[in-house]
């Protein structure tokens, strides 16, 4: 396969490769555990498509690097393989170990998450990662502002303690790990 700024439109070239891979592989793990170990050849399938993606992806970095891509065409390529390549690994896992609703659903939502975590890992624009703060101290910040404002507020003390009062039954629902019935 011929990696260019064009892969990120190639998708049936893109599916074409996954797809002839995972026949190779397919091949090698049935000699290994034949057909009634369908859950150690689905693991293994999965493992040796990761890695025929992996491959293309340090490809598509060095080539973008080597080439001066810009970010969006390395970004779109690599989107294109890992969404090309999660079309197969869904594939091939269910000719050999046929999904149920359940497991299909549980499996899409594991494929989601790093396949969206791309766009963070190979951004277009400058991105500065950052710790997002405890939501204790959110929670502490917002509570004296409030606080504050409720305090500067030209009413009567009684007022103020009622929407006090509210404003902490607001928290106290938010922060019980009781459900509501």
């Amino acid at each position: 396969m011929n990696i260019t700024k064009q892969t990120a439109t190639s998708k049936s070239q893109i599916l074409q490769y996954f797809r002839d891979r995972s026949t190779e592989f397919l091949s090698e793990v049935n000699v290994e555990f034949g057909n009634t170990e369908y859950r150690k050849k689905a693991k293994s399938l999965n493992t040796l498509l990761v890695q025929a993606k992996v491959t293309l992806v340090e490809i598509i970095e060095q080539k973008s690097k080597k080439e001066n891509w810009s970010n969006q065409e390395t970004l779109e390529c690599i989107l294109m393989v890992t969404y090309c390549n999660y079309v197969v690994m869904l594939e091939v896992r269910h000719s050999v170990w046929p999904y149920e609703y359940m497991a299909f659903s549980r499996r899409i939502g594991e494929l989601w998450e790093p396949f969206c975590k791309l766009a963070f890992e190979y951004p277009i624009n400058e991105l500065e990662l950052f710790v997002p703060p405890l939501f204790a101290d959110v929670k502490k910040q917002l509570a004296d502002e409030v606080q504050d404002y409720i305090n500067e507020l030209p009413i009567e003390i009684e007022q103020k303690e009622q929407l006090l009062k509210y404003y902490n039954k607001v928290w106290s629902l938010v922060m019980s790990l009781q459900p509501l019935k």
